[in-house]
């Protein structure tokens, strides 16, 4: 049978492309059908699927982008750090897929596409070097192919990927910009016209990008692209004030765009358009239909959050603050999951209250919130948490003196009065608890809370008319409640976070969310007087616990008061800038604690204060300073005299150790360290007998630590122990060597008491200050140092109350429990008549099963001590040094 003519062709042809295959199979082969063969395989076998799964990567990677609001919108998004990891499986397929085109097919015409392409991949990859390794490459054997325009703009892309803007920049204007010999095809243009905008954005030019945007624009590929490409134009048009050119990009927005989240920006920065752009109630008008059109669209359900957010911004520029405040805290309300809309609706209710009302209560209630709601990334972050922080200060000390006070006032009660009033406010504050309760119910009745269009404005007139008709407020709308509530869950909670699961004293780690000392202060429970508590009962606890009783305490009250006074003049002055505020928190402090500790700081804090408001009364504390302290930092200051200038006298001296011992006792560890230095530069200084300078250099030391300046404490602390090496403080420097060195172990090491039963000589530098003899009308305590790891303020109390109970009813002792360095518990029994009685309870507390329950190891140590030593060893953080004492002189 015949063979018809055409299949013969066929048979001869194929036979052709078999000879031609097995002649150019080898890859070292250079001939013309060799190259053929070559450049068709590395392109339908590897470079096509490596560039078609590169641009799919790249897409996916832009889509996943999310626009947070902050700064202009990114078209072209590289990802960060992390997005790029679950990429990577991809990029590395792309590259392996060009390696083995390289390998396989090194005669082919794709050499150049496949190491571009890599390059690419490690530019997304961000390692630069290897993307420029593979950029330079192309540029140094293929110096003619069509790709070396691609190649110089991707080499300006990763010097500016790398922050090497000034390269990057040099590079792209010389070969990119200027370069006329260059052929760039539509979506290679599309790209440089993105990247060249970027720059114009960075430079403030933003005229010059958006003329670039608009002439490139039609050759952007992907409509996700141009969508976000109009919405960037959108942006700077707005900040160019061209409100027509602007609200027209922003509306095609969502003719391009698939992710309906952008298209909702889009309509939301229409919004902001009109708010900020237009003038006059007929347009005011427009704005809120739109809005409510907005709302009432299922789609947006979501997004309430930032359409109630626009209406407070409309609602404030026509300066209805009342109704602005109303839908920022509905935007709250409704908010599920943006933390970043609800951080600003907080942000901008506190700016109300900061600025416009002045009143700093509700402020910090607000700005507080926001802090803990911000992104660290947010451009408002600083602004924020700064003014928060001033605003707590201001908050924390105004109670201080207003908590204080009012214990004050209630210790100067005769007892029968205090108990009626203290029954009074247990009474209403149980009638006040059941009728918030019942106004809560009806709140909760009244709205529907799943209404996705309810209205706050006329909620607030219900609410009006509800607080007129029962002619009270309701407990959350007024101020000094809200201040009241919030110190009492203080005093009683202390500083919690806003967080789930806030009054577990005990947190597993998976609910630790902040530092050490924020989780230490969360295990810390409450320390309950259990006598009190036993003797006036549950409901009236609270309001005796801290009434102080004796001397001692009333003197401790109003020490605090003193110090937040001072602090609170400081804020004033110094953070607020309220000069008035300050200057009458300053002179009441002169006035009511005319001879107290913070005399002088507080007269030279006037003395500045009404010299720049050139008020004559400035020199009434001039010449009191002058007068009075003539060799003091301040009185130099005024005289505009040099402080380091001063006479070396036994005054200024005491004056600048006493202060270095006082800022350091107090955590002033930035005073602390300028008292030292100003004390190490005076050369007499080294010469006065009463200078501990192993003790200065330690102060010094830590102090840089506690300031975070860790290399001035090593180095420090390191020359305290080989130029001290016999001196007390020598192995607590030692031992923050070691820690620094090695961790902090897990063991607890022994401490200073441990240290303090050694025999040690009665005229010890440690001793000073204490005196062996009780005064006259000292009275006597006893007291025991514990290691707080071990037992809990609770725990202590308990204890020893149950101790008492059994040892004598008839003296009627009472427990209260000190925190000391944070390490130590100091639960302390008051009083004793004397010296002898004080033994005798030791004694009898040594030999009963409490003392094992409470006092567990040889570090931990009971003993009497006086008021007056008391104050010394308390008061100037020394308790280790009165134990030594004690141990060595007075229990010889």
């Amino acid at each position: 049978m015949m063979m018809h003519p055409s299949n013969h062709k066929c048979i001869h042809f194929l036979g052709i492309i078999a000879l031609l295959t097995l002649l150019s199979c080898s890859k070292e082969k250079d001939t013309l059908p060799a190259r053929a063969y070559h450049t068709t395989t590395s392109y339908f076998n590897g470079y096509y699927n490596a560039n078609y799964l590169f641009k799919e990567t790249i897409n996916r990677l832009e889509d996943a982008y999310e626009f947070k609001d902050e700064g202009f919108i990114e078209v072209v998004y590289y990802g960060t750090e992390e997005e790029i990891k679950s990429y990577d499986s991809d990029f590395e397929t792309i590259t392996k897929k060009n390696d083995a085109v390289l390998f396989k097919h090194p005669n082919g015409n794709y050499v150049d596409n496949c190491r571009l392409l890599t390059g690419k991949c490690w530019l997304y990859r961000q390692n630069y070097t290897l993307a420029l390794k593979n950029f330079n490459y192309v540029l140094e054997e293929f110096p003619e192919s069509d790709l070396v325009p691609e190649v110089w703009f991707r080499i300006a892309e990763s010097h500016y990927l790398m922050e090497n803007g000034e390269q990057a920049r040099s590079v792209f204007q010389e070969m990119i910009v200027e370069n006329d010999t260059f052929y760039f095809d539509e979506e290679l243009s599309a790209e440089i016209a993105l990247f060249r905008t970027r720059l114009a954005i960075e430079d403030e030019k933003y005229q010059e990008a958006i003329e670039v945007l608009n002439e490139n624009i039609p050759y952007m590929k992907g409509r996700q692209r141009i969508a976000k490409t109009h919405f960037l134009l959108g942006q700077l048009y707005a900040q160019n004030k061209d409100f027509a050119r602007s609200l027209e990009q922003y509306n095609l927005v969502e003719k391009y765009s698939g992710d309906y989240e952008l298209a909702f920006k889009a309509k939301i920065r229409v919004a902001r358009l009109y708010v900020e752009f237009q003038d006059g109630l007929n347009e005011d008008s427009e704005v809120y239909k739109y809005l409510t059109s907005l709302l009432k669209d299922e789609k947006n359900l979501e997004y309430r959050d930032q359409i109630y957010y626009e209406f407070a911004l409309l609602e404030l520029k026509q300066e209805h603050q009342e109704k602005g405040i109303e839908y920022l805290k509905e935007s709250i309300r409704v908010n599920v999951s943006n933390d970043r809309q609800k951080a600003l609706s907080y942000y901008k209710i506190g700016q109300i209250y900061f600025y416009e009302e002045q009143d700093y209560d509700l402020a910090q209630t607000y700005y507080d919130s926001a802090a803990t709601t911000i992104s660290p990334q947010s451009p408002e972050y600083k602004e924020i948490t700064t003014l928060a922080a001033t605003l707590k200060e201001y908050i924390t000390q105004k109670n201080t003196i207003h908590y204080q006070d009012s214990m004050l006032t209630l210790a100067a009660l005769p007892e029968k009065e205090l108990e009626a009033l203290i029954d009074k406010l247990v009474e209403e504050d149980k009638k006040r608890k059941e009728e918030e309760a019942r106004r809560l119910l009806e709140q909760m009745n009244s709205n529907n809370l799943n209404d996705p269009f309810y209205n706050p404005q006329l909620q607030n007139v219900n609410r009006n008319n509800n607080r007129r008709n029962q002619g009270a407020m309701w407990y959350f709308d007024n101020p000094s409640t809200i201040s009241n509530g919030k110190l009492e869950f203080q005093q009683r909670w202390g500083q919690r976070r806003n967080e789930d699961n806030w009054r577990r004293s005990k947190k597993t780690s998976s609910l630790a969310f902040g530092n050490g000392n924020d989780n230490q202060a969360q295990a810390e429970p409450e320390v309950v007087d259990s006598t009190l508590f036993q003797a006036v009962g549950k409901d009236r606890y609270q309001y005796y616990k801290d009434i102080p009783k004796t001397d001692e305490e009333i003197v401790e009250v109003t020490k605090k008061i003193e110090e937040a006074m001072y602090k609170l003049g400081q804020v004033y002055s110094q953070k607020l800038n309220e000069p008035d505020s300050a200057i009458e928190t300053f002179e009441g402090l002169i006035d009511r604690f005319r001879d107290g500790d913070y005399n002088l700081q507080t007269r030279y804090a006037l003395y500045q204060l009404y010299r720049e408001k050139h008020n004559n009364a400035s020199r009434v504390h001039e010449n009191y300073i002058l007068d009075n302290h003539p060799n003091s930092v301040y009185a130099y200051l005024i005289q505009g005299r040099d402080p380091n200038e001063l006479k070396k006298s036994e005054e200024e001296f005491r004056f600048a150790y006493d202060g270095l011992l006082n800022a350091y006792v107090n955590q002033m560890y930035e005073s602390s360290v300028g008292f030292s230095e100003f004390l190490l530069a005076q050369a007499d200084f080294g010469e006065n007998p009463d200078l501990d300078m192993a003790q200065l250099q330690y102060i010094r030391g830590m102090s840089y630590g506690y300031i975070g300046e860790r290399d001035s404490l090593e180095r420090i602390l390191t020359h305290v122990v080989s130029t001290y090496p016999s001196h007390d403080v020598t192995p607590k420097a030692q031992k923050t060597l070691d820690f620094l060195k090695n961790g902090i172990p897990t063991a607890s090491p022994k401490g200073a008491a441990g240290a303090a039963a050694e025999e040690v000589d009665k005229n010890d530098p440690r001793f000073k200050g204490f005196s062996e003899q009780p005064k006259a009308s000292d009275k006597i305590f006893v007291i025991m140092y514990v290691d707080k790891t071990k037992i809990s303020k609770n725990d202590a109390n308990s204890k020893i109350s149950n101790f008492n109970k059994s040892y004598t009813k008839q003296k009627k002792l009472k427990v209260f429990t000190f925190m000391y360095q944070q390490t130590h518990l100091l639960p302390y029994i008051s009083h004793f008549t004397s010296v002898e009685d004080a033994k005798a309870y030791m004694d009898a507390f040594a030999g009963s099963p409490a003392s094992k329950e409470v006092i567990m190891s040889e570090e931990e140590k009971i003993f009497y001590i006086s008021h007056s030593n008391f104050k010394v060893a308390y008061g100037q953080k020394r308790m280790e040094d009165y134990i030594a004492f004690f141990e060595s002189v007075l229990n010889k």
